[in-house]
């Protein structure tokens, strides 16, 4: 019934749509399509990234997207913000008015740097010298998830996961790391039940971490 799919390019619009009705308020999708579509275009970027969706009847009901840092302030958030800025701003040209919504004004700090990486007023945090007690170590992270709506309960979110430590093996690292807000206690509680364990929090989110058998 559920079939997993390497994500191609063809095959943006239809996740970016999956994605908006899985997260209706999320500021993505409030920045639209568009910016969705390009900011998952990122992952097919380079080896070290990857997306992929699982389709019933031809319809994406659920998607998955991991990286894995290559050097210290090798980011995803910015990474994704910066490939798809211009789509930002025309998300926002649209929808002035998002500037003023909550879910933005929590990102203006992020937001504010990453203007000035874009227009070359400041050094990305790559070239910033790293913290002398900084030791690199090689993970694989869990950026983006979800489930559309009409699927949830039936087994596609363990589908998801599975696939996802797949991925990890080839990409032979065993360390997994995720973050998920606080509120969002039922996320948790699946992660939980698929064998992660809190490693780090504070007010705003959750660090959760998985160690995997190569």
């Amino acid at each position: 019934m559920f079939q997993i799919n390497n994500t191609e390019p063809k095959d943006l619009k239809s996740i970016a749509q999956c994605q908006m009705k899985c997260f209706p308020n999320s500021h993505n999708t409030k920045l639209g399509e568009q910016f969705i579509s390009k900011s998952l275009q990122w992952f097919l970027q380079k080896e070290n990234r990857f997306l992929f969706h699982i389709t019933a009847q031809d319809q994406v009901i659920g998607f998955c997207g991991g990286f894995s840092p290559q050097f210290y302030g090798d980011g995803s958030s910015s990474g994704m913000l910066q490939f798809a800025f211009k789509e930002a701003v025309f998300g926002i040209a649209k929808k002035p008015w998002l500037l003023f919504h909550k879910s933005i004004r929590l990102y203006y700090p992020f937001i504010l740097r990453n203007i000035k990486k874009k227009l070359k007023l400041t050094q990305t945090i790559a070239v910033v010298p790293q913290p002398t007690n900084y030791v690199f170590k090689q993970t694989v992270g869990l950026v983006v998830i979800g489930v559309h709506p009409n699927f949830r309960g039936k087994g596609v979110f363990e589908k998801l996961m599975i696939e996802f430590e797949n991925r990890a093996k080839q990409l032979q690292i065993k360390d997994c790391i995720l973050s998920v807000r606080t509120e969002n206690l039922r996320a948790i509680a699946a992660y939980k039940k698929m064998g992660w364990f809190i490693k780090d929090e504070n007010e705003i989110s959750l660090t959760l971490t998985k160690t995997i058998n190569l």
